[in-house]
């Protein structure tokens, strides 16, 4: 692990991790329909907590964002994963297949000091089923197998879903940090919390 004290990596190289109920995969360009029609049936959903959901209008904006996180993960400052949920074939009377149900990024990636923050969304009709948490804990061990020593998470006071959800993945909360985000036109405080490699088994 001294490597990474002494010299950044160039380049992120972001694998599928596949977990019981859902996959995080790099997203692609292909991608960009689906998740924009996810972002749309959700907009109303994802604007009560975050500030970007206005801000994708069409496929090509999510496009470009998927340009972006690629260009991040090149430059080893970030990643995104799409989350998609394992649709057995029992269920869905068709043979087994996935739907994306969200996405997860590592964003501020700072090499000298092995950490980054996470943050992650979900569709609405994709909450509530554990599928956040297990995704959470995926990207964790991957950021922590790529050298990563210390993740830090926040959520707004007025989500405490999302704070759940960093709890249940083993995430300790440290404080609250006052007045951290302006989310249409009006300051939230946010609960901070981390997770360290040798807290993760």
């Amino acid at each position: 692990m001294s490597d990474f004290l002494d010299d950044e990596p160039c380049e992120f190289s972001l694998q599928e991790i596949e977990g019981e109920r859902v996959v995080l995969r790099p997203l692609c360009d292909a991608d960009a329909p689906s998740l924009f029609r996810l972002v749309d049936e959700s907009r109303r959903f994802l604007s009560e907590h975050l500030p970007w959901p206005d801000e994708c209008r069409s496929a090509e904006d999510v496009a470009s964002r998927i340009e972006s996180w690629d260009m991040q993960a090149q430059m080893a400052n970030g990643a995104c994963w799409g989350v998609f949920e394992k649709i057995p074939a029992e269920k869905s009377g068709e043979p087994p297949c996935e739907k994306i149900a969200g996405c997860i990024m590592l964003g501020w990636v700072q090499w000298k000091h092995r950490s980054a923050t996470v943050s992650f969304w979900l569709g609405e009709r994709f909450c509530g089923r554990g599928l956040a948490t297990e995704a959470l804990l995926l990207a964790a061990g991957e950021a922590f197998a790529m050298g990563l020593n210390r993740l830090e998470l926040t959520a707004s006071v007025n989500n405490p879903k999302s704070a759940a959800v960093a709890r249940r993945a083993g995430f300790s909360e440290e404080g609250v940090c006052r007045e951290y985000e302006c989310l249409h036109g009006r300051f939230e405080d946010h609960v901070r919390f981390s997770l360290l490699a040798r807290d993760f088994c």
